[in-house]
């Protein structure tokens, strides 16, 4: 699937809108190939998460903080964290129709009188993708792949003046000659070929839209398209909206997850495309949707990831709905003036009218209805959209609640350690409606529990021992603990006291990073507050909290054992 330069643009636009003059607060490396940065800007923080893997480049924005990490920091991750940690994005840019996305970062400190600009430039050019730190005066601090340069090649060294990528010889879509199109597809070939090696910036899932658009099919032929005029301007129009601004991210379903992402409506497939509220949104649920299984895993353990998968993935769609849904319930009020109008005005229209002008405005009609018929239509489409307004907010929050909890599932099932904790997810699991279970009712398990001296930890395994942990098994002074916005295990330390020491608390925080979603990052921010704070969410499934009171611990994720507690049985 193509991460073209319209791709790039569409994400491009959402940095702006939400990070420009926002302030870097963690740099990590996911993996090899990849930095992810956490940007405080307007108000929220951000994971911008960026991937120069070859074989699936991306650059997009994540709803959580990358769960993986290096176990080394790369020469280039410290580099960033040395200039981009405490900076402010101050410029974002991206050449016309490349691939390559700019982005500033200003840096002030005590040694820097006046600040310190650094660029992290990220190439998506096929193989030789890359990522690149330069100074102010254009020089290469380092780079993810070196090139030595030579024969042709651009140097990519520390030290090097950095250059722009050589761009292909090929016309905009404004100067592409269609005799000249159809001259290249007598060479054989499909037709969306002509125009990936014929037009700048146009990559297969681009060139395959403008020609379904234009009434073709996506596999036609390049010797059956008889006139490439229509082509160019159907690729021109889609171009025009992009210039504009007018995204309309999309995802096309196919079978057992997504089979292509757009940052416009895709028309080339026999499946409907689904809108996202964003370009990263799109991305996010592609590649979630797309990573390969890992091997070695028993039969419950992969039923139930695919259970959870499949649940994500309705949830993920029904939200994209309601969103949609609610975007058109803003018309009510037009709706209902255009019912109003025709009701006032629209006595004396011949039988058959399709349009009817008033006030500026031009009212549809259908030809079929008579005029009282019409207007009523209208009437009924505001107060569908009424409802709507009143309505859909709510089922927006609980399919959010949703999603929430079944990434919970998630996590618990990554965290799960022996099959009766996968057979407690799975009993959990179809309660809330999510398959069946065959597994026998059995009485309560307990939390896992261990002991820091003379004080005691206990964790739960699943969202139902969480909301059993918290709500049933610990007292109010007690204290809380819970990884900051990403799913986790509830940690109660046990405080008969109504306290305890600073040093008991930051090792059960890293005890409650340890088990969260955020346990491979060097460091996770870890929420504690009294167990009196922390409430159900009304309506939501168990182990969904909110609360209040708390301060943030940011702590090393470390195991159990690492921090000195022993196991009780």
């Amino acid at each position: 699937m193509n991460f073209d330069a319209l791709t790039l643009a569409a994400v491009r636009s959402e940095i702006e809108e939400r990070l420009l003059g926002g302030r870097v607060q963690r740099v990590a490396s996911p993996k090899p190939g990849a930095l992810a940065l956490e940007i405080y800007g307007q108000q929220a923080r951000h994971s911008l998460l960026v991937d120069v893997d070859p074989d699936k480049p991306r650059v997009r924005f994540a709803r959580q903080w990358p769960r993986a990490g290096m176990q080394a920091a790369s020469p280039l991750l410290l580099l960033a964290r040395k200039w981009v940690r405490g900076a402010r994005l101050v410029e974002i840019a991206q050449p016309p129709a490349e691939r390559i996305l700019d982005l500033t970062f200003a840096l002030h400190g005590p040694e820097m009188p006046e600040a310190s600009r650094t660029r992290l430039i990220v190439e998506f050019i096929g193989r030789q993708t890359n990522l690149l730190l330069v100074d102010e005066h254009g020089r290469i601090r380092d780079a993810l792949r070196r090139v030595r340069g030579g024969d042709g090649r651009r140097r990519i060294q520390p030290g090097a003046q950095y250059q722009l990528p050589a761009a292909l010889d090929l016309p905009e879509v404004a100067a592409a000659n269609p005799e000249k199109l159809r001259r290249s597809g007598e060479q054989g070939g499909q037709a969306w070929q002509v125009l990936v090696r014929g037009v700048r910036a146009v990559s297969p899932t681009l060139a395959r839209e403008a020609l379904a658009r234009t009434g073709y099919t996506a596999k036609m032929s390049a010797g059956e398209v008889s006139d490439w005029a229509p082509v160019l301007q159907g690729l021109a129009a889609i171009l025009a909206d992009a210039e504009r601004g007018e995204w309309r991210p999309t995802l096309v379903p196919g079978e057992g997850g997504w089979q292509a992402f757009a940052p416009y409506a895709l028309t080339q497939f026999e499946e409907p495309c689904v809108a996202m509220a964003s370009m990263s949104e799109a991305l996010e649920a592609f590649d979630a949707a797309t990573v390969a299984p890992e091997p070695a895993r028993d039969m419950r353990e992969e039923r139930l990831e695919r259970l959870i998968a499949s649940a994500m993935e309705r949830a993920t769609r029904r939200l994209a709905a309601l969103r949609n849904e609610l975007e058109g319930s803003a018309a009510a009020d037009e709706l209902q003036a255009a019912g109003e109008a025709l009701l006032a005005f629209g006595h004396g229209l011949p039988a058959g009218t399709r349009e009817f002008e008033h006030d500026g405005r031009t009212i549809t009609l259908d030809p079929r209805r008579s005029v009282v018929d019409n207007a009523q239509r209208y009437f009924a489409g505001a107060k569908d959209r009424r409802t709507a307004a009143r309505e859909t907010p709510g089922r927006i929050r609980r399919t959010e609640l949703e999603l929430e909890f079944l990434r919970q599932a998630a996590d618990d099932l990554a965290r799960a350690d022996s099959p009766g904790v996968r057979q407690a997810l799975e009993a959990s699991l179809a309660e809330a409606g999510y398959g069946k279970s065959n597994v026998k009712r059995r009485a309560a398990s307990t939390a896992t529990r261990w002991t820091l001296g003379t004080h005691q930890v206990r964790a739960g395994r699943t969202a139902a021992e969480n909301h059993r942990l918290t709500f049933h098994e610990s007292s109010s002074d007690d204290l809380w603990l819970h990884a900051r916005g990403v799913p986790g295990a509830h940690v109660m330390l046990r405080c008969p006291a109504g306290t305890a020491p600073d040093s008991v608390i930051e090792r059960a925080a890293s005890i409650a990073a340890h088990l969260s979603a955020a346990r491979d990052n060097a460091t996770v921010e870890v929420d504690v507050t009294q167990r009196r704070r922390v409430r159900p969410i009304r309506g939501a499934g168990p182990g969904q909290v909110t609360y209040r009171g708390e301060r943030t611990l940011r702590v090393a994720p470390r195991t159990p054992e690492e921090v000195g507690a022993e196991r009780v049985s």
